[in-house]
C-alpha cells in the first residue's frame, strides 16, 4: 500500500474560491505535501512513501503512482511510460492509450481545457480511487476524510453494500461500502464532475478469449523478469517473502536476474511439519544468494483490537486476515530497513494452479492441450483423483453446476438480497469454462492490495499480478498452463533453468488451514460477543440463530466456516471503525 493522495479539480470562476479555501484547510493539517499544481487542479500526498505524481502534458491533469512502458517491458527493459505520448490526445483517448501501452499502479486524472475531469484506475486496482463533489470541487482520493470542508457530504456506512460484500464472499473487490463517494473500478474510466459516466476499458475476458498465438515458456520468463525489474527499479532495499512454493521462487529468480537490492528474504513457519516450509525456502534463498530470516508462528488470538488495526481504510481490510503474520512482516520490514516487500501472491491464479474439472470442458471443446485430448484428460483425471469418464460427464454440465462458486455464508440473513456477480465474472461471453475459473481466481486476489500493517511499513509489491503478466497468461490456453506431471507446468518450464530441481518437481506444499481453524477457535471468547452483539446483527445482515452454533471450537475446527466467520468479523470491525470516525467531531 502506497502513501495516500488527495486531489482536487474544479471549474473556472466562482468555484475557485471554494477550492482555495479547501486547499488552505488541507495545508493547515500539516501532513499533506503539494505534489502538483496546475490551473484548476491540485494533488497532495502524504505518508512515509507517498506516491509519485507526474503532470500529464497538455492535459491539465496528473498521473499518480507508478507507470511503466508496456512496449519496453515486452522488450525486456524497465522504463517509465513516456507521458509525452499523451500530448494532444483527448482525455478519453489518453485513457485508452494508457490501458493499451502502459501498466503499473496508478490513477490518472485527465483534463482538457474547461471540460470536467476523466478518471482512470489501473486494471490491477493496486491504487484505490474514490471520488466525490463538495461545493463544486471534485475530489479524488485513496481514502476520503471523515470530517472537514473536504469530506464527502452524506458520508456514511452503506449498509446495502456491506450486505453485498457479505453475500458475495471473496469476489467483492469493486465494492466500496461507503455512501457519499463513487468508487472507480479497476480498468474503469469515469468522466464528469460527478464521475457519473463510466466506461470499462479493461476486462480479463478480452484477453482470455481464444487466441491463435501466445507466449512460449521462455517468453513468459522474459516478461516476468521485465515486470519484476520495473517494479524493483529505483528501490534501495527489498525484503522478499519466500513461502517455499513455486510462485515466490519465481519472483526470487527474477529479482536475482535483475540484481535487485534484496536485503533479506523471510519465511514464516509453524512448528508442525505440515506448516514448516523452511527447508524449501532455504533452498530458494541459497540458490540466489539471499539471506533468509525465519519467523516462528503460533496460534494467533483474533480480537476487536487486532481487527481494528486495519479497519480504517475505505474498504474492509481483508488483506490482513492473518493479523499475526501481517504484524510480524511489518516488524521485519522495519528491522531490515526495507522499502518494499515483494511476494509471489497471485501466482496460483495467473499460472493456473487449480486442477479444476472445467479444464476437461476446455479439452473437449478442442482448446489446445499439452499432450493430445486423451492424454490430457488422463493427466487431469490423475490430478483430480477421478476417472476420465467422470470428468467428461462433469464437463458436459452447465458451468453454474460444474463450478457454482463459493456460496454466501450459511448465516446470511434471509432478507439480504444476493447481489449481481462481480463484473469480471459476469463478462464471460466467448470465454471457455476453464478460463472463467481463472478469471474468478484473479478477481479473488484483488483484495491483496487492501490495507495492512505491512503495506504501511513498506510498498507491498505482487509482481505476478502485473497487468502484462495477467494478460499474457490469460491468452495461454488453460490446459497448456495447467496440465502436466505437476501443477503449473508452463510456469515451471519457463524457469526450469533457474530453480532448484527439487522445487520444480515438488508435487505438494504445506497446508496451514488447520492452524487458522484452531486460531479462530481459541479466539471465540472474543469473537462470539463481537459478532452476536455487533452491528451486522443489529442491522439484520446476519442470522444469529444460524451463526451462534458455528461459534464453538468443534465446528470451527471440523467444519469449513473459518473464512466466512473471518469475513464477518472483518466487516464488523470496519463498520465500527467508520461509525466512530464519522461521529467523532
Amino acid at each position: 500500500m502506497m502513501g495516500e493522495y488527495l486531489a482536487m479539480v474544479w471549474p473556472r470562476g466562482v468555484p475557485s474560491q471554494a477550492a482555495e479555501a479547501k486547499r488552505a484547510a488541507i495545508e493547515a493539517e500539516g501532513d499533506w505535501t503539494l505534489a502538483h499544481r496546475a490551473h484548476e487542479i491540485a494533488v497532495y500526498v502524504r505518508g512515509a512513501r507517498p506516491p509519485k505524481v507526474r503532470a500529464a502534458p497538455n492535459q491539465g491533469g496528473a498521473v499518480i503512482g507508478d507507470l511503466f512502458d508496456t512496449a519496453a517491458t515486452r522488450e525486456g527493459r524497465a522504463q517509465d511510460f513516456p507521458l509525452h505520448l499523451m500530448v494532444n490526445a483527448a482525455p478519453a483517448d489518453a485513457a485508452r492509450l494508457l490501458i493499451r501501452h502502459a501498466w503499473g499502479r496508478y490513477v490518472a486524472i485527465l483534463k482538457a481545457g474547461d471540460a470536467p475531469p476523466t478518471l482512470l484506475r489501473d486494471p490491477t486496482g493496486a491504487l484505490d480511487c474514490l471520488t466525490w463533489v463538495r461545493d463544486e470541487v471534485t475530489f479524488i482520493a485513496s481514502t476520503p476524510p471523515a470530517h472537514g470542508p473536504c469530506a464527502p457530504e452524506g458520508l456514511a456506512v452503506d449498509w446495502s453494500k456491506v450486505g453485498d460484500i457479505l453475500a458475495r464472499g471473496n469476489l467483492w473487490s469493486e465494492i466500496c461500502p461507503l455512501a457519499g463517494v463513487v468508487a472507480v473500478g479497476p480498468g474503469v474510466m469515469r468522466a464528469g464532475w460527478d464521475a457519473s459516466q463510466a466506461t470499462r476499458l479493461w476486462r480479463p475476458a478480452d484477453h482470455a478469449r481464444p487466441s491463435r498465438t501466445w507466449l512460449d515458456p521462455e517468453g513468459l520468463a522474459d516478461l516476468v523478469d521485465a515486470c519484476v525489474a520495473a517494479l524493483a527499479k529505483d528501490r534501495s532495499s527489498i525484503l522478499l517473502e519466500i513461502s517455499g512454493g513455486l510462485d515466490s521462487a519465481i519472483v526470487a529468480a527474477s529479482l536475482a536476474r535483475c540484481g535487485a537490492p534484496v536485503v533479506a528474504a523471510i519465511n514464516a513457519y509453524w512448528p508442525q511439519r505440515e506448516g514448516d516450509e523452511r527447508v524449501w525456502a532455504q533452498r530458494i534463498a541459497d540458490r540466489f544468494g539471499f539471506s533468509l530470516v525465519t519467523s516462528p508462528r503460533g496460534l494467533m488470538a483474533v480480537d476487536e483490537a487486532m481487527l481494528d488495526q486495519t479497519a480504517g481504510a475505505a474498504r474492509p481490510g481483508l488483506n490482513a486476515q492473518d493479523p499475526d503474520l501481517d504484524r510480524d512482516l511489518a516488524e521485519q520490514l522495519a528491522k531490515v530497513g526495507a522499502q518494499a516487500l515483494f511476494t509471489g501472491q497471485g501466482g496460483d491464479g495467473v499460472f493456473y494452479q487449480m486442477g479444476h474439472p472445467a479444464l476437461a470442458a476446455d479439452i473437449l471443446r478442442g482448446r489446445p492441450t499439452p499432450a493430445g485430448r486423451a492424454a490430457s484428460l488422463a493427466m487431469l483425471a490423475r490430478r483430480t483423483r477421478t476417472t476420465v469418464w467422470s470428468l467428461m460427464g462433469r464437463a458436459m454440465q452447465p458451468l453454474a453446476r460444474l463450478s457454482p462458486g463459493i456460496p454466501p455464508p450459511s448465516f446470511l440473513a434471509e432478507g439480504v438480497a444476493l447481489p449481481p456477480p462481480h463484473p469480471w465474472v459476469a463478462d464471460h461471453r466467448g470465454v471457455s469454462p476453464a478460463k472463467r475459473i481463472q478469471i474468478r481466481g484473479l478477481t479473488n486476489i484483488q483484495t491483496a492490495y487492501g490495507d495492512s500493517l505491512r503495506g504501511r511499513a513498506a510498498d507491498l509489491i505482487h509482481p505476478l499480478m502485473a497487468q502484462p503478466i495477467i494478460e499474457a497468461c490469460l491468452a495461454i490456453p488453460a490446459p497448456i498452463l495447467a496440465l502436466g506431471a505437476v501443477d503449473r507446468p508452463f510456469a515451471r518450464a519457463a524457469f526450469a533453468d533457474r530453480l532448484p530441481s527439487e522445487s520444480l518437481q515438488r508435487r505438494s506444499k504445506g497446508d496451514v488451514t488447520v492452524f487458522f481453524s484452531k486460531s479462530v477457535a481459541t479466539s471465540l471468547p472474543a469473537l462470539r460477543p463481537f459478532l452476536l452483539d455487533g452491528r451486522l446483527a443489529a442491522k439484520g445482515l446476519i442470522d444469529i440463530d444460524r451463526l451462534e452454533p458455528l461459534l464453538h471450537p468443534e465446528p470451527m475446527i471440523w467444519r469449513d466456516c473459518v473464512g466466512e466467520v473471518m469475513l464477518a468479523a472483518t466487516l464488523e470491525a470496519w463498520v465500527r471503525a467508520w461509525e466512530r470516525k464519522i461521529r467523532t467531531v
